[in-house]
């Protein structure tokens, strides 16, 4: 219930506002990702309600689950991001996670603006006059209350009935940051912190479900651990193979890097590598076994790690996008019940924004350093 807990607390504070439910909507899917790691969970968990909001406010079905599937990406590049640590955890010895941290919060917010700045301009022409079809009647009425007046009372009650929620994200930044846990007993105070949530307060679990689902769940984490094993020791064997460096050799003797240009044409080059690999593979993947290859050839051209870190996170985010195979289009394709080309065809616009601040991002170091010591 953590989803529709932060979609209602978020409505009551700024869902009175001219678009403040595309606020809402971006605000509230972006933070689901940031905290399952996956943005094609966002989609499935909140895809409905999510879509169901907006279309009450007069927004085309199509254009709200365009502005959801756009939105789902974007959790990954703000902490506690399963993303940003996995990569730092992986190039340990090239960057700090909590570097990382702050190298990707302003590229991140650039995301989340846009993708509410598209939703508003899309959505305005619809909203006023709009017909609204004879489908979307009855989910009118069920969001017709949320057309009242900002109301303290309803906003307190709305912060109180989900503040344990919001907690968790300031428990586990005040642990991580003041140095109070490393990241494992960070993890395990999460898992702890949530069992005790869902099954003693919110009981959205009974004891013997929850036990279900952490027996359910021991399979797939050991999946992962496999997965893991696996692609760090085709990492060592890279690595022990001097591949790291003969990449290097090879890219700078086609690029020389003592060459200011040379170094831009490398960025592009990066960048349409990494999108093809975010539509290939799986994000975490792609981190354990792509990132160490990279890192030393960027070093070579004199690129911050951090700097490094965002493009490459970025790039991943944006796979999840491109069309013709980026998974996120699929997901979205079988949770509303459309045809892909459909789909593909009304993320274009948000897909051109991100592409924009994504070249932001390569180009303009500051985006990923400002906020570092």
């Amino acid at each position: 219930s953590a989803g529709k807990r932060f979609l209602d607390f978020v409505k009551q504070t700024i869902g009175y506002l001219p678009g403040g439910v595309v606020i809402a909507t971006v605000v509230v899917i972006t933070m689901f990702t940031t905290f399952t790691g996956a943005s094609g969970i966002s989609i499935l968990a909140l895809g409905g309600i999510l879509s169901t909001v907006l279309v009450g406010f007069g927004y085309e079905k199509d254009e709200a689950e365009s502005l959801i599937t756009a939105s789902g990406s974007i959790g990954i590049l703000f902490p506690p991001s399963l993303a940003i640590i996995i990569y730092s955890t992986t190039n340990v010895m090239d960057v700090y996670f909590m570097d990382m941290f702050k190298g990707a919060m302003i590229p991140g917010t650039l995301m989340a603006l846009g993708m509410i700045g598209i939703g508003l301009i899309k959505g305005r022409s619809r909203v006023k006059g709009a017909n609204v079809s004879n489908d979307s009647i009855v989910e009118l009425k069920k969001v017709a209350h949320l057309r009242e007046k900002f109301s303290i009372e309803r906003a307190f009650f709305s912060l109180m009935s989900c503040v344990f929620e919001l907690l968790l994200p300031i428990l586990i930044i005040i642990f991580i940051f003041s140095g109070t846990f490393n990241l494992l007993e960070t993890a395990a105070f999460t898992s702890c912190y949530a069992f005790c949530l869902e099954v003693f307060l919110r009981r959205d679990f009974s004891f013997k479900k929850a036990l279900e689902v952490i027996v359910e769940s021991v399979p797939i984490a050991g999946g992962v651990l496999v997965i893991i094993a696996t692609s760090k020791a085709l990492a060592y064997f890279l690595v022990d193979a001097n591949v790291p460096d003969l990449l290097t050799q090879a890219v700078t003797s086609i690029l020389p890097s003592e060459y200011v240009f040379s170094k831009y044409v490398f960025l592009f080059l990066l960048n349409f590598l990494l999108i093809i690999v975010g539509c290939i593979m799986d994000i975490y993947s792609a981190i354990l076994v792509v990132s160490p290859l990279i890192i030393p050839v960027a070093t070579s051209y004199g690129l911050n790690p951090v700097h490094t870190g965002v493009i490459f996170l970025t790039n991943l985010a944006l796979g999840f996008l491109t069309p013709p195979i980026g998974m996120d289009l699929f997901i979205a394709s079988y949770a509303f019940d459309k045809p892909v080309t459909r789909v593909i065809k009304k993320i274009v616009p948000y897909l051109l924004v991100q592409v924009v601040i994504l070249l932001l991002v390569t180009y303009i170091p500051w985006f990923s350093t400002a906020l570092l010591d």
